[in-house]
C-alpha cells in the first residue's frame, strides 16, 4: 500500500531569547537537531491579527495608496500599544522582560516591518520575509538617548515581584529610523505601556501638514491614516469637513471603515496562524535571520539599561505616561494624537 506523505512542522512561541547572544543559542540548537527552517514556525500572534493581515491587503490592492506610503507626504509612523490595566499579579513574570522585550522588540517592530517594508516583486512567503528583513537590516542600533522609559506607581507592590528595588520598565517610547530611500528621515516611533489611560492598539501614519505651516490659521487637525487592532479593528483617515450649517468651520471626522459588525466573522490570531502551519504558508512567521537583526536593533539599549541600572520616570495609573511623554514626541515632530469626536467612534 501507498504510505501517506509524512510531514513535520515545529510549532515555536515567543520569547525568541532575551538578547542577540541567547537568540543565537536557541537557533543553534534547533540547527544541532537538523531542523530545517521550512520545517520551523515560530509564532508572533500578532501577524495573525486581522489588522496586520490587512496591512498588506491595502498596499497590494490599493495602487493609489503607493502615491502616499513614502517620506514626501507621512511626517512621522506611530505605531502605539497601550493597556488600561497592570501586572495584576503576573509582575513576576513580567519583570525580568520589560516591555522593550514583552512588546516592542517582536510585536510592534513585526508591524513596522509591514509598514515600512518595499513592495516585493512577487508576493510569496520568501519575497515578503526578505523585504521584512531588508527594512531591519536599515534600521540603526537604538541608542538610550531615542528613548522615554516609565513606570507606572504601584508596580513594586505586586505580590509577585521579588525585587523590589526593581527598574524594570513597563513603558517605552522610542524613536528610530529606517534609512532607506523610501523613508529617509521620517522618524517611527513605537510606543507600549501598562496602566495607562485606554486600551488601544494602533497604527497612525500622520501626513505633512501645508507647505508654509499655517495649517488653514490653526482651525483644522493634523491629517492621518490610522489602522486600529483593537479593542475594535478599524482602518480611517482623519479628515477635515465643513461643519454642516452656514459656518464654513472645519469640523474633524473620519473616513474608513469599522469591522465591529464583522467581529463574529474574524478568526482568533492563533487559529488562522496555526491554519498556515497546515498549509505551510510561512509568510506569517519569523524567519531565523529576522531573529537576529530584530535583537541587534535592541540588544545594545537593553544591555545599557540594565548594566547601569536605568531608573525609569514614575507616572500615575490612568494617565498616558510620564510628563516628558508630549515633550518627548513633540521632539521628533510627531503631531498631537488625533481624538475623533465621541459620535466617530
Amino acid at each position: 500500500p501507498t504510505l501517506a506523505r509524512v510531514f513535520f512542522r515545529v510549532v515555536l512561541e515567543k520569547p525568541f531569547g532575551h538578547d542577540t547572544d541567547s537568540c543565537k543559542e536557541l537557533l543553534q540548537s534547533l540547527s544541532d537537531q537538523e531542523w530545517p527552517e521550512e520545517e520551523l514556525y515560530r509564532i508572533d500572534h500578532y501577524l495573525g491579527k486581522e489588522m496586520v493581515q490587512n496591512i498588506l491587503t491595502l498596499r497590494q490592492h490599493n495602487p493609489w495608496l503607493g502615491a502616499l506610503w513614502n517620506k514626501h507626504v507621512i511626517q512621522s509612523v506611530h505605531l502605539i500599544w497601550k493597556e488600561d490595566i497592570g501586572t495584576e499579579g503576573r509582575g513576576g513574570y513580567f519583570d525580568p522582560y520589560g516591555i522593550i522585550r514583552d512588546i516592542l522588540q517582536n510585536h510592534l517592530l513585526q508591524v513596522l516591518t509591514l509598514v515600512a517594508m518595499e513592495p516585493p516583486s512577487k508576493w510569496t512567503s520568501d519575497e515578503i520575509r526578505n523585504a521584512k528583513v531588508d527594512v531591519l537590516k536599515a534600521m540603526p542600533t537604538i541608542e538610550l538617548k531615542d528613548c522615554l522609559l516609565g513606570q507606572y506607581d504601584g508596580y513594586k507592590d505586586d505580590p509577585t515581584i521579588e525585587n523590589r528595588e526593581t527598574v524594570s520598565p513597563t513603558y517605552a517610547c522610542i524613536q528610530t529610523k529606517v534609512n532607506s530611500s523610501r523613508w529617509e528621515g521620517v522618524p517611527f516611533i513605537m510606543e507600549a505601556g501598562k496602566a495607562l489611560n485606554e486600551r488601544v492598539c494602533e497604527i497612525r501614519l500622520h501626513f505633512r501638514g501645508q507647505d508654509d505651516g499655517s495649517e488653514f490659521d490653526g482651525m483644522s487637525q493634523p491629517n492621518a491614516l490610522v489602522i486600529r487592532l483593537q479593542p475594535t479593528p478599524k482602518v480611517f483617515f482623519t479628515a477635515n469637513l465643513k461643519t454642516p450649517g452656514f459656518s464654513s468651520t472645519p469640523a474633524s471626522t473620519h473616513l474608513g471603515v469599522d469591522y465591529e459588525s464583522h467581529l463574529d466573522d474574524i478568526p482568533d490570531a492563533y487559529t488562522r496562524l496555526l491554519l498556515d502551519v497546515m498549509r505551510a504558508q510561512q509568510e506569517n512567521f519569523v524567519r531565523d535571520d529576522e531573529l537576529i537583526e530584530a535583537w541587534r536593533v535592541f540588544t545594545p539599549v537593553l544591555h545599557e539599561t540594565e548594566k547601569n541600572k536605568v531608573g525609569p520616570l514614575p507616572y500615575a495609573r490612568g494617565t498616558s505616561g510620564p510628563e516628558l511623554r508630549q515633550d518627548f514626541l513633540n521632539g521628533m515632530g510627531v503631531t498631537q494624537p488625533w481624538l475623533p469626536p465621541a459620535s466617530a467612534l
